[in-house]
């Protein structure tokens, strides 16, 4: 087993993943300030970060068109819906690699069945890695669309987010540098693995919240939440707090540089007491735990580092108010490895920045891999070092590979349009002879009620008759004689016995018990009899009904020659709707492994096109002193590195190559200058003006 620090309780193999935060906890650390001459060094370096993470014009134009083309698809499945994009990519704080963020506003629906469903679309769209997210705290969908490069997440009824950055794009109009100053701190975070919640450390909200409130401590930006007029606002039931003071701009005194903003970032954050203050930019200043009600929960990161038998730690460590939610802590999702990691990468570049070394080391990329998934900083990296001959046989098998499963992709669509039509088919059969089928099913109810009817009354009769052995007109005519018996005058001189006169009482009182049950027996046979004539009637009935239905399904069935020795019945149509199921996940399967090919097709035609362009404007360049520089800039710029975003608006028009240009209209005013010559504004001897006669 390996010593452990006595003061920290870390294993060598810990003190060296977090070795800055440890010699800062055991008191080794020493952190220098940074030179002027330093920070001026890091100007250039940053301002070179702000703008590689700028959005161009054409990035803007695709983003608002896949917006649209998502709005339009998702919007007019759920009725009354609306998409709005929040997040970074809106207020402003977002890196050029950074997710685009949607919220789809919905009343009264189910989220993770909406989130299955939008997923489901999404797939047959071709786009993506379609992630249906059901159990994260938020569901979400997460995806990649193909074309613009851009990775997608919908969320359902998030709306409190949108206010947040409502807010986060009003403090981004403030001033300059707290855009300047979101991204340089973002970019560091996304290579030192410090920004990826799902896997333990902070969110991108979350950084952007630390930028705020550092630019508040410094003086750079005003609190935008404070005041006394206040806007409540009722989110999903429950009631918030949503002022946003209407500040345009900053009458910031501070005059700090970027490279000054940033370092001091890192030095405060660093140096944060964390274990006493939180972060509340809605305050303007740090809360005390006491004042704010948040505990640091045990165990800390430490113990939970040290104990392997219980990684999760307490809550509200880091802890980071919602500027909104007040109950919400930023820092919920950090675990406990990614707490040291966040506090011992901030001293980290706090130290760097001190010990003179350049921006590139302090933002040196963790497990380049993570990043390998996106956008390519050239879509042609592949092809550059490929000839022309390579690159039209990938060509050729692609559009081979492509051909061969457009036509399984029309194979597997006819089957499942066949399954849909027998399963339609059946289900016209089954209605058309509903109404017979109903008939059918109540006689035959009928039947089976009134057999156990016939079955009660038989059983009843046959045991009355089993007791009683006389029949009951038999019973009668005893009844009559022992009653005359009983009432005829008496002989004085042959008065009956007190014992026969007991006996014929007692044997009235019998024979009159007797009748009753008889009596009873008869009209239980009687019933016997009219329950069975009913029967025998209703079975003739059965007998018409089933005559009548298969001849109605016989006529439909020669109009369905598909249904032909099939067996109708609704189990067997819900077999066909289970089998078209299985067939479309598969058809959804093909048709994005077919839009893939369609790509890597157009790619390569983009390519090969694009060389031949090249070669054809060289030749030209040859014949055209003065415009030569200026083509062979245009060639350079050209065959440079081309993203998945420059590269979409080439390939979606790739069938209009032989299209011709439209003659351009020019004024009557141009028109008369042209007949002056070519006028430019280079150097040269001038042409002596002689008025005409």
């Amino acid at each position: 087993m390996s010593k452990r620090c006595d003061i920290t309780g870390l294993s060598a193999e810990d003190i060296n993943l977090f070795g800055f935060l440890h010699s800062q906890l055991i008191g080794e650390l020493e952190l220098k300030e940074v030179s002027n001459e330093s920070l001026t060094g890091f100007e250039k370096p940053l301002q070179r970060t702000v703008s590689n993470h700028r959005f161009s014009t054409g990035d803007l134009k695709r983003k608002e068109s896949l917006i649209k083309h998502l709005e339009k698809s998702i919007t007019s499945k759920f009725n009354g819906s609306k998409l709005t994009a929040f997040g970074s990519s809106e207020s402003g704080l977002s890196l050029k690699t950074g997710d685009l963020d949607l919220c789809l506003q919905a009343a009264k629906v189910d989220q993770k069945k909406v989130i299955k469903r939008i997923s489901g679309m999404l797939r047959g769209q071709g786009m993506e890695s379609v992630q249906a997210l059901t159990r994260a705290k938020v569901p979400i969908v997460k995806f990649t669309d193909p074309r613009s490069g851009m990775h997608v997440d919908i969320s359902i009824n998030n709306t409190l987010a949108i206010h947040n950055t409502k807010l986060l794009a009003q403090y981004a109009k403030l001033d300059e540098r707290v855009k300047q100053l979101a991204i340089c701190v973002k970019h560091w975070a996304l290579h030192r693995n410090l920004s990826d919640a799902p896997n333990g450390t902070l969110s991108s909200y979350g950084w952007s919240v630390l930028v705020i409130f550092h630019l508040m401590k410094e003086g750079v930006i005003a609190n935008l939440q404070s005041g006394e007029d206040r806007t409540i606002a009722d989110i999903e039931g429950k009631e918030y707090d949503i002022t946003i003071n209407d500040i345009s701009k900053s009458d910031s005194a501070s005059k700090a540089s970027l490279a000054e903003l940033l370092y001091s970032f890192f030095k405060n954050y660093a140096t944060f007491d964390w274990e006493n203050e939180i972060v509340s930019i809605r305050s303007g200043k740090s809360l005390t735990r006491d004042e704010k009600g948040w505990m640091n929960e045990e165990p800390s990161a430490l113990d939970a580092i040290n104990r392997s038998k219980s990684p999760r730690m307490g809550e509200h460590h880091l802890s980071i108010e919602d500027p909104f939610d007040l109950d919400h802590d930023l820092s919920r999702a950090v675990r406990a490895v990614g707490e040291l990691k966040i506090r011992d990468e901030l001293i980290r570049a706090t130290k760097m920045f001190g010990d003179g070394e350049t921006w590139k080391a302090i933002c040196e990329t963790i497990e380049p891999d993570r990043l390998k998934d996106m956008e390519p900083a050239d879509i042609f990296h592949d092809l550059r070092d490929k000839t022309d001959d390579v690159v039209k046989s990938m060509l050729e098998k692609t559009n081979a590979e492509m051909s061969a499963l457009e036509k399984r992709v029309e194979a597997v669509d006819a089957e499942r349009k066949s399954n849909i039509r027998m399963a339609k088919a059946m289900r016209g059969v089954i209605e058309e002879t509903s109404d017979l089928r109903k008939e059918h099913k109540s006689i035959i109810i009928n039947l089976k009620e009134r057999n156990k009817n016939i079955d009660a009354i038989k059983k009843s009769r046959d045991k009355i008759n089993s007791d009683i052995i006389l029949p009951i007109h038999m019973i009668e005519d005893e009844l009559a004689k022992v009653y005359s018996r009983l009432t005829e005058e008496i002989d004085i001189h042959r008065v009956p016995s007190l014992k026969r006169e007991k006996t014929h009482f007692s044997w009235f009182l019998e024979l009159q018990a007797m009748h009753g049950k008889a009596r009873e027996a008869s009209e239980l046979h009687q019933r016997f009899i009219e329950l069975v004539t009913e029967q025998k009637g209703e079975i003739k009935k059965l007998k018409i009904f089933e005559t009548k239905h298969d001849e109605a399904t016989t006529k439909l069935l020669e109009q369905e020659p598909l249904l032909k020795d099939k067996n109708i019945n609704s189990n067997e149509a819900r077999s066909y709707d289970r089998r078209t199921l299985s067939i479309q996940r598969a058809l959804r399967q093909l048709r994005g492994d077919l839009h893939k090919l369609r790509r890597e097709s157009g790619r390569l035609e983009a390519w090969l096109r694009k060389k031949s362009g090249s070669q054809s404007r060289g030749r030209r360049d040859g014949r055209k002193g003065n415009q030569r520089k200026q083509k062979s800039q245009g060639s350079k710029e050209s065959s440079g590195p081309m993203t998945l975003g420059d590269i979409s608006g080439l390939l979606s028009g790739m069938g209009n190559q032989t299209s011709s240009k439209k003659p351009k209209k020019v004024s009557s005013k141009k028109a008369g200058m042209r007949k002056l010559g070519n006028l430019g504004a280079h150097r040269g001897s001038r042409g002596k003006y002689e008025k005409k006669d």
